[in-house]
């Protein structure tokens, strides 16, 4: 296939795009700078030579929603960048002659809300009344225009992703390497997560498994308490965690709004990518996850 891919050059989509290279696909890269094609969403532009030959796009573009306090300017940014993103991919589709038969989109769980406590989060589940749910739901729904042109649309509603390099492995590992690791707030958030390996190859599987439509939580199928992930992370690192837990209205104090993002948690379920789609994860508990990640 040739695929093309928005938001190709962040932490996701440079490993997306080596693995489907390597299994040969053609890949190309619309970015905003350092692409193979360029565009400017905000402004509704595109270099429709982009569409050329392409038979689907994996969308991943979005500005990062943890990289700058949530102000209300910043709000306004996350939700435009992905609004505006996809309704700039649906012009071009619309306007424009193609072969796109697959169109694949990153969201997340937040959809659910930031914490969702005891609760079983599956794709049918109610989305929250928060921050993150609206900013999510506003993502998801900018790709209704694209469904209605025809196009199979698959949208993965991605936990946490544990990988070197980037995400949020190295954040979480490095107050632990430095001897400062604790927990925060209660601990007993749950923490829904997937190692970058098996999301990557879950984006592969939507690209050839042509019944698989809609949505699907790219989760592992054990999610843990932040207590134990913090534990066993310590573990494999060969450090201690001893310190007290960080309380929550201290983080709040620091990050504002945004520290739901870790005072939080999801209770995430991933049958329906299992049981529906066919999918089998190659690193079902965080212990097998850091063996490959902390060899």
């Amino acid at each position: 296939m040739k695929i093309l891919i928005t938001g190709g050059t962040g932490f996701i989509g440079k490993a997306l795009q080596k693995q489907l290279r390597s299994s040969g696909h053609e890949v190309v890269i619309l970015s905003r700078s350092g692409g193979d094609f360029h565009w400017d969403p905000a402004k509704g532009e595109m270099d429709i030579r982009a569409l050329e030959g392409l038979d689907a796009i994996i969308h991943l573009a979005g500005a990062g929603i943890a990289e700058k306090r949530w102000t209300e300017s910043r709000k306004e940014e996350l939700i435009q960048s992905r609004v505006q993103s996809s309704q700039t991919l649906y012009q071009a589709l619309k306007q424009h002659p193609h072969q796109v038969h697959t169109f694949i989109s990153a969201s997340g769980i937040g959809y659910y809300g930031a914490d969702t406590g005891e609760r079983l989060c599956e794709e049918s589940t109610e989305p929250g009344q928060d921050f993150i749910a609206s900013c999510t739901q506003a993502w998801e729904g900018s790709l209704k225009g694209i469904e209605g042109l025809g196009i199979r649309v698959v949208k993965f509603r991605i936990g946490l992703v544990m990988g070197n390099g980037g995400g949020i492995f190295p954040v979480l590992q490095k107050p632990i390497r430095w001897f400062v690791g604790a927990n925060i707030g209660t601990g007993k958030q749950w923490q829904s997560w997937i190692h970058l390996k098996d999301l990557i190859c879950m984006f592969q599987w939507a690209l050839r498994e042509k019944t698989m439509q809609g949505v699907y939580n790219a989760v592992a199928p054990e999610p843990l308490r932040q207590s134990e992930l913090n534990q066993q992370l310590a573990r494999a690192m060969h450090r201690p965690l001893f310190l007290p837990a960080v309380p929550a209205f201290a983080l709040r104090l620091v990050l504002g709004e945004m520290a739901v993002l870790v005072t939080g948690g999801n209770l995430v379920s991933s049958d329906r990518i299992q049981k529906e789609a066919g999918f089998s994860f190659r690193f079902v508990r965080f212990s097998e996850a850091l063996k490959d990640l902390i060899p």
